[in-house]
């Protein structure tokens, strides 16, 4: 865990830079062998709370790789949901995963659906669950992104609409490496309903950052 105490300012740019570096330092049987751990905790946690749809992020670089999680999504039926990021705006438009093989090379050199064979995800239509990558997270919510607002837009875009207007889950998915005192936040990021790691699940209720469960 990185301690507060070595980025006294809670300066953003230093915490990145150190995680990418610390992500990066994992070797790559070590992160197949988080990867596959935390899957499987998603999917206990996803069947627990009767999951029809979720969307997911596909991994880039040392990313927590949530394959397993994807395919295990097709095998049982499941709404397998990605976003596509749009650079002009930093948006994101969201599109049903059915195969690897409706993905194209897309914004920054990530996999992302290909819109000429993946099916658009209609206007009002939000998963049940949202997992979300980053660099950084703490137990009680707090998510350090890349510094681009994807998600925050998207986050907000939610709120904004009838889609988001209920009790859908936001989750991050990262190595337990990445944790991480507490992340520094300002009032527009995005604050996680919880956290999926391959050791543990930690929930908690996101207008409450001082509580946190470990399922």
């Amino acid at each position: 865990m990185l301690l507060a105490e070595t980025n006294p300012i809670g300066n953003k740019t230093y915490i990145r830079k150190q995680m990418a570096m610390k992500r990066n330092g994992l070797r790559a049987e070590q992160r197949k062998i988080a990867s596959a751990a935390a899957c499987a905790k998603a999917q206990m946690l996803l069947e627990s709370r009767s999951v029809d749809s979720f969307m997911v992020y596909i991994a880039f670089r040392s990313e927590l790789d949530l394959s397993e999680l994807i395919e295990w999504g097709w095998r049982t039926g499941r709404d397998v949901i990605v976003p596509k990021c749009i650079a002009a705006d930093r948006s994101m438009n969201l599109y049903y995963l059915r195969s690897w093989d409706e993905l194209t090379t897309g914004a920054y050199g990530i996999m992302e659906p290909n819109p000429s064979v993946a099916p658009r995800v209609e206007t009002g239509v939000a998963p049940d669950v949202i997992i979300v990558p980053g660099l950084a997270f703490d137990r009680n919510g707090g998510r350090l992104g890349y510094g681009g607002g994807y998600y925050d837009r998207f986050a907000e875009q939610m709120q904004g609409s009838a889609a988001g207007n209920d009790h859908r889950l936001w989750l991050g998915a990262s190595f337990e490496e990445q944790l991480v005192d507490e992340v520094p936040l300002e009032r527009h990021d995005l604050v996680m309903d919880g956290l999926i790691t391959e050791h543990e699940v930690y929930l908690h209720r996101r207008s409450d950052r001082s509580g946190t469960d470990a399922f």
